[in-house]
């Protein structure tokens, strides 16, 4: 199916320079960046039709591609499909006619389709080894989402170029959890009905705990492939990538010993992830003589952070611990150098991916510690990794993070292990093999994979200490 081209008009009563402005403000179309150049992040809503739930703007998170002042905009977007989005300023009569114009590929009808209540499960084919990613194209984490798809994609192609699996090639499957549970589970059945093997989870914890509800008493094995708190084994799921309690005990003491403060504020949101984390993070200032004098949890989706704010400064807190994720943690981070607190504080942000970083901008993310298994570019270890990946798309790309690369080599283990086996094994004996085969095991930060690395945000950059 080739790429479709749809185009809408909205009229604004300003001339073209004042309707610009409106949208460089962020009072047109929601816009988000920091400084509209040439390859700076972006997120920008488009409306649509329908009722109050499919007819809620689409936020599409990308790239700034082009840009000609006072007349048109150009955006690569990721998310929730790739594409290309052009915006023109048109004077019309007193006002401005602000012709949209976005390509809609079949990754974009299939996701509308499934936002709108219309996507039945695919067709069951034995001629292919289905495997499901469960991620966020959309809502609050799709930020630190934007590239998992990419590199899951790559990980299913370079197992398909040795041979599939014993002959058959492997196909992806994604499910959109929409950054809610509910909308998660519903993503998890449809992709257990399509017949996937194997689910592969980059989600926030809340929607992780509703898919393998969703999967109880089924021979489907669910993987979480990013950070989270951790839990009860489980023989129906596989918990990978970083703990809270690993990132706190390299980032909490060094950021104590630097600036000589030992007193905490913690910000989170109200489901496990915060909580586990926020229960590590306690853990690990008992251990340093640090003391917590606030810990405050707030709804995921949260975009106003005055009384947080507000709250950290009455405490007299130097140094903040941020388990915010998304869409979230970016609110915060640029709330909070606009209220001056970077100069009075520190903060370790425990989901600040390089994703993350771009769309908060470099001046208001200059500063934030950040503590993961790897960060792009500061290692030769995935030089050629990362190589593949900015070859295979034209134009601005997402960045790697910890987040995507742990999916990447979750698949990439699955694919070794089936070919290892000459057969699919039982679902116990792959959660076992995938436990401690795969290079994003890294429980605790112990020896099953690389040890945490913290790195402060400098200049856009993440810079390991």
């Amino acid at each position: 199916m080739s790429d479709l081209s749809v185009t809408a008009q909205i009229f604004v009563a300003h001339p073209p320079a004042v309707a610009f402005q409106t949208f460089l403000d962020g009072d047109l179309l929601d816009l988000e960046c920091t400084r509209l150049v040439v390859g700076a992040a972006v997120s920008v809503s488009l409306p649509v039709g329908g009722d109050s739930t499919s007819g809620a703007p689409i936020a599409l998170l990308g790239h700034v591609a082009a840009v000609r002042i006072g007349k048109s905009v150009a955006i690569v977007h990721h998310q929730p499909w790739r594409g290309r989005l052009t915006l023109r300023f048109h004077a019309d009569g007193t006002g401005t006619r602000l012709v949209l114009q976005s390509s809609l590929d079949q990754d974009g009808v299939a996701w509308l389709a499934h936002k709108r209540g219309y996507g039945p499960p695919e067709p069951l084919r034995p001629d292919r080894h289905r495997i499901g990613l469960l991620v966020s194209k959309s809502g609050s984490a799709a930020v630190f989402a934007q590239a998992t798809e990419t590199l899951a994609q790559l990980a299913v192609d370079e197992i398909n170029a040795d041979g599939g699996v014993n002959g058959v090639p492997m196909e992806l499957l994604i499910g959109d959890d929409a950054s809610d549970s509910l909308a998660g589970a519903a993503a998890t059945r449809r992709l257990l009905r399509s017949g996937c093997r194997i689910i592969f989870a980059c989600v926030t914890s809340a929607t992780f705990n509703a898919a393998a509800s969703a999967l109880q008493s089924t021979d489907v094995l669910l993987v979480h492939t990013v950070l989270n708190e951790g839990g009860r084994p489980s023989p129906g799921i596989v918990r990978l990538g970083e703990r809270p309690l690993a990132q706190a005990r390299v980032g909490m003491p060094t950021l104590m010993s630097e600036t000589g403060s030992r007193t905490w504020f913690f910000v989170g949101h109200r489901y496990s992830w915060s909580y586990g984390a926020h229960w590590a993070a306690r853990r690990v200032a008992a251990e340093n003589n640090g003391s917590v004098l606030g810990d405050t949890y707030l709804p995921l989706g949260t975009r106003d952070f005055s009384s947080t704010i507000g709250a950290i400064e009455d405490s007299g807190a130097e140094l903040i611990l941020s388990s915010l994720v998304g869409h979230d943690e970016v609110m915060f981070e640029q709330q909070c150098f606009e209220a001056g607190l970077r100069s009075k504080t520190r903060t370790l942000a425990l989901v600040l991916d390089e994703a993350t970083q771009q769309l908060i901008g470099v001046s208001a993310a200059d500063g934030v510690w950040a503590a993961f298994a790897y960060f792009q570019g500061t290692t030769d270890t995935h030089r050629d990794l990362e190589d593949r990946y900015n070859t295979l798309h034209a134009g601005p790309m997402p960045p790697m993070s910890s987040l995507s690369e742990t999916t990447y080599e979750a698949i990439v283990a699955y694919g070794r292990i089936l070919a290892a086996s000459g057969s699919e094994p039982d679902k116990e004996t792959l959660r076992r093999r995938l436990m401690t085969e795969s290079n994003a095991a890294r429980v605790d930060g112990q020896a099953t994979g690389p040890a945490i690395v913290l790195a402060e945000s400098h200049r856009g950059i993440f810079r390991p200490r």
